[in-house]
């Protein structure tokens, strides 16, 4: 078989713009079986997001998923303009036979602060465990942002999961 040239879309691109005026949260199609995505609000109300995890995780894999996407979920609220007023974050699942990816985007850093670089730091000064927990759950994990070179716009922090 010959290669199309066509790139590989990345884990978690979107197929098509966010609708306007969609309520939140609410979910992104993908044609590919085994992504899923869901966009959601700037309220930190997790109901939804547990809901739809549960419902496209397998069930072994459910609780580290979760862990993981409601603690890099929770950062992107507390720490970007998705926490604000208008602001959202899409988190997107690519459910693969041995690793299941979470991609969490951002809307970006908020205008008054220092770009938040995602990092670790001292976990005895964080209230919440956030990347430490990412971090001890997650196989890999890594992240860009929207704009590279220019460290800004939305950030996207990816998780890999071991699917057993």
């Amino acid at each position: 078989m010959k290669p199309t040239g066509a790139a590989a879309p990345k884990p978690d691109a979107d197929p098509e713009p966010d609708p306007v005026g969609v309520p939140y949260p609410h979910r992104i199609g993908f044609s590919e079986p085994h992504r899923h995505g869901i966009i959601l609000g700037h309220e930190r109300d997790y109901t939804a997001l547990s809901k739809w995890l549960r419902a496209v995780t397998p069930r072994r894999a459910a609780k580290p998923v979760s862990l993981v996407a409601e603690a890099l979920t929770s950062n992107a609220h507390q720490h970007t303009l998705s926490g604000d007023p208008g602001g959202t974050v899409r988190v997107v699942l690519d459910v693969k036979p041995f690793l299941i990816t979470i991609a969490v985007t951002d809307c970006g850093p908020r205008p008054d602060s220092v770009v938040p670089y995602p990092r670790l730091g001292d976990p005895r000064l964080a209230p919440l465990p956030g990347l430490h927990l990412v971090d001890q759950i997650a196989v890999y994990w890594e992240w860009d942002w929207a704009n590279p070179g220019a460290g800004s716009g939305p950030l996207t922090i990816r998780a890999k999961v071991e699917n057993p």
